[in-house]
């Protein structure tokens, strides 16, 4: 079956919804990410791009100094079914989820015929290793040009040392996965020092990319469940971050619905019009 239209048309610069006050951009498919990414890489200042799932939100909630990172970057688009959700609850429907495993080596497919040079840092030692073989399978004509693992914020030998490979290599787009808030954090205190036009924090993706952490069934994806079947594959890591975390984000988007909901008629009134009595 055909795809639509909508589904297959690129828009690289999609209207924005506000989460918490954090904007996030409002892309109708992978694809409008990518030649966003792509874009990026070509303008004369540095562009730094996040994602916002709920673990994400929680932990800008609670932490001010990851939030106004993520206010301040150039691009943060939606990663999450719940954060879909909380959108329709807000009346500002963001189109969907685009979560990097399932299209990572699409991304990279995209990157190679557009000829974005690449550069990987994430996961364990051997991670980036186990994650190339699947890349080189998959996707022949790659370009990524270097890659390292993220055990290095604890040794600023080794990571200076990185930070001039990747100078030296100077790729497009450095991809940074670490795992929030880690990843902001390195990419925000780090980016004067990175001569790189793009830098993407994508998360635990080289985990899913190299096998080492399994991917759910489509159809679980697709049903916005995928939160589900990595709890029951990682009970002790993530109870709190979704039994409690997904309610908890939740009920404040409900609540600030409410107070908005219940403040409409004081600002009615102070626009002149009437407020009806009960």
């Amino acid at each position: 079956m055909q795809q639509s239209k909508a589904a297959t048309a690129i828009n690289p610069y999609p209207s924005m919804v506000e989460i918490e006050d954090i904007p996030v951009s409002g892309f109708l498919n992978p694809q409008s990410l990518f030649e966003r990414v792509c874009l990026e890489t070509r303008k004369a200042r540095q562009t730094v791009i996040f994602y916002l799932n709920i673990h994400v939100a929680n932990t800008a909630f609670t932490n001010p100094r990851l939030k106004s990172i993520l206010q301040s970057a150039d691009v943060v688009y939606c990663d999450g079914a719940g954060i879909v959700m909380g959108s329709k609850l807000l009346g500002e429907m963001l189109p969907t989820r685009l979560t990097a495993a399932d299209w990572f080596l699409d991304l990279l497919t995209y990157f190679a015929e557009k000829q974005r040079k690449v550069y990987l840092l994430g996961g364990a030692p051997g991670v980036p290793e186990g994650a190339l073989n699947t890349i080189m399978e998959n996707v022949p004509n790659h370009s990524v040009i270097g890659m390292h693992h993220g055990y290095i914020l604890n040794d600023p030998d080794l990571e200076r040392q990185v930070i001039e490979e990747i100078n030296a290599q100077q790729p497009d787009v450095l991809i940074v996965g670490f795992g929030t808030p880690l990843q902001e954090f390195w990419i925000d205190r780090n980016r004067s020092r990175l001569n790189v036009p793009t830098v993407y924090a994508i998360g635990a993706v080289m985990d899913f990319v190299s096998g080492r952490v399994s991917r759910c069934p489509q159809w679980m994806g697709q049903a916005g469940l995928e939160w589900l079947y990595r709890l029951g594959t990682e009970p002790a890591r993530l109870l709190g971050r979704y039994v409690l975390g997904n309610p908890w984000f939740l009920g404040r988007i409900a609540f600030q619905v409410m107070l908005s909901t219940l403040s409409q008629p004081f600002t009615s009134a102070k626009k002149g019009q009437v407020v009806p009595r009960h």
